[in-house]
């Protein structure tokens, strides 16, 4: 079974506090997925290696703060809500 870890992106946030971007991890995929109002379910983002990927997550460690799935369903919620206006 895949370890998934989601992170929402602080750095950029709406004026309810609402992150504009999570990211979604798996542990053994070259890959990022990012979520946002426009790919509530994801987009993938591409590194040549998992040493990469982490360097880029590492990067971001001073803006991003884990997440579980259940945050992360109220934040794709809110999204929808949002579009929908």
């Amino acid at each position: 079974m895949e370890n998934t870890l989601y992170f929402k992106d602080m750095s950029h946030c709406d004026q309810n506090n609402y992150p504009k971007k999570v990211y979604k991890v798996e542990y053994s995929k070259m890959l990022i997925e990012i979520l946002d109002t426009d790919h509530i379910q994801g987009r993938p983002f591409y590194f040549s290696s998992p040493h990469l990927r982490d360097e880029f997550i590492q990067h971001m460690k001073d803006h991003i703060l884990r997440i579980n799935y259940e945050e992360l369903e109220d934040i794709q919620l809110y999204w929808k809500k949002s579009r929908s206006y």
